[in-house]
């Protein structure tokens, strides 16, 4: 069982500045299809059992996008969903060209490029000369970018903590063995579709 201090309920989550909204996704963005119409044959069982998945997702993901840290630090608190994950890649990955991060996040790049001004205004992260063409510049992570990055991964992986907290461990890993391989399917369905 996973140790907690407090059990948390997703909808019941106090609103606060931190993490309060997310980039909606773009029209012209990959998205799932059924190629195949004999895949589209399926009993009604099939359909409401599909049916209540998505609402789940749907809700959850709602959920996820209400989550904020009103006692974060200030740098934290500046920053929403949309920055969270282009620290979050910048910090996995290493430094990037816009166009490159905006391809990542399927955004468009005027969308990353006025969120990372933001970002940039803040000091979490800062442009270089690209070392291959003197003409771009990449966008890298800076020591303060890092810093309010695991901040915020701390307050999130806590609140999850907070949330599973009653649950037995085989129902934690459980979870996560769906959640990855849901996740591996999308991807795959998008990288089929995707010219």
């Amino acid at each position: 069982m996973i140790e907690s201090s407090q059990q948390l309920k997703l909808p019941d989550v106090t609103f606060g500045p931190c993490l309060a909204s997310y980039e909606t996704p773009r029209a012209n963005e990959p998205h799932m299809s059924i190629q195949n119409p004999d895949q589209a044959k399926t009993t009604d069982q099939e359909r409401s059992t599909i049916a209540d998945l998505e609402r789940s997702i749907f809700k959850l993901s709602r959920a996820i996008r209400k989550i904020t840290y009103p006692n974060c630090s200030k740098e934290a608190s500046a920053i929403d969903g949309a920055g969270y994950w282009q620290l979050a890649i910048l910090n996995e990955v290493g430094p990037q060209r816009p166009s490159d991060l905006a391809q990542i996040l399927s955004l468009d790049i005027s969308t990353v490029s006025r969120q990372l001004k933001q970002l940039e205004t803040s000091g979490l992260v800062e442009r270089k000369v690209h070392h291959l063409d003197a003409r771009a510049y990449l966008i890298m992570i800076t020591k303060s970018g890092q810093k309010v990055f695991r901040e915020l991964t701390k307050l999130r992986q806590k609140t999850i903590s907070e949330v599973v907290a009653s649950w037995n461990d085989p129902e934690v890993q459980s979870l996560l063995a769906l959640v990855q391989k849901m996740t591996e399917g999308i991807e795959k369905q998008l990288g089929h579709q995707q010219p």
